[in-house]
């Protein structure tokens, strides 16, 4: 728990400061943190003994985290068909052709799971532009909040109330407990929080809400991919926490969810 706590402090003061840095900054911490990530999952499919070809992995990916600065006729569309396209055609090539398919699937699910979805939080930090009352960093990091006090509410109420298992198939250590705990702070955390980003009432109590219950399913999500991969950890990159892929699941499908319920109602 020491180790846990201290990394954790560690890797809270490394995100302020990349976000207090800049765009540069982000955008080449983003990067890396991308990289981590799809060395994971490229590991993990291969545990699953169907490989995602890192041809198609790697570039797929960080041209989806970049797609808002790609070159005019580049869009999300042209990509997803350039690699539905070139992908199935090289696949179809190999001379083990029986998991062809898989592999490919599991390169563009990827790509859109880790890659895409990351993504969103490049568009919630840039989205005021220019940004002189740095909204951008104050949504990312009540975001970000929101789901690392959800997170570690659920842990304490589960280590310490827990006692009704939680989709125990897929995460045994999970409770119903941990989980209402989760749900309630990560809600009251943007409640407050969200007042000094300008996102009034009721809006900030839905985006806590929302917070709560999409952060437990991105988690849920990389429990099922490491269940199948027969690993309990992406890997041991960060002492206490597993991999990558162990830190940056619940933030997954939260920024997207977060993004464009901002954007669609106007309230950025």
């Amino acid at each position: 728990m020491v180790v846990r706590i201290g990394t954790a402090a560690v890797l809270i003061a490394v995100v302020l400061a990349v976000l207090i840095a800049g765009s540069v900054w982000v955008y080449a911490a983003m990067a890396v943190v991308l990289g981590a990530a799809l060395i994971e999952y490229w590991q993990l499919t291969r545990a699953m003994g169907t490989p995602a070809p890192l041809w198609l992995l790697f570039p797929l990916s960080y041209a989806l985290l970049l797609r808002d600065r790609l070159p005019t006729g580049a869009s999300l569309t042209v990509l997803l068909a350039a690699a539905t396209v070139f992908g199935l055609t090289t696949l179809v090539l190999v001379r083990d052709w029986r998991g062809s398919l898989t592999r490919w699937s599991l390169a563009v699910g990827g790509s859109l799971y880790l890659a895409l979805l990351l993504s969103f939080y490049l568009s919630l930090y840039f989205l005021h532009q220019p940004d002189p009352n740095h909204l951008g960093f104050g949504y990312v990091i009540a975001v970000f909040g929101a789901i690392w006090v959800g997170d570690t509410a659920a842990m304490v109420a589960g280590l310490r109330f827990g006692r009704h298992h939680f989709f125990a198939r897929i995460s045994p250590k999970k409770t119903v407990e941990g989980a209402v705990a989760e749900l309630l702070a990560s809600t009251v955390f943007f409640a407050i929080v969200g007042l000094f980003v300008n996102i009034s009432f009721p809006h900030n109590l839905i985006i806590g809400l929302l917070i709560g219950i999409f952060a437990q399913v991105g988690d849920l999500v990389e429990s099922q991919i490491k269940r199948t991969a027969g690993v309990k950890d992406a890997s041991h990159l960060i002492p206490g926490h597993g991999g990558i892929l162990d830190r940056i699941d619940s933030l997954l499908l939260v920024g997207v969810v977060v993004y464009y319920y901002v954007t669609s109602l106007h309230l950025a």
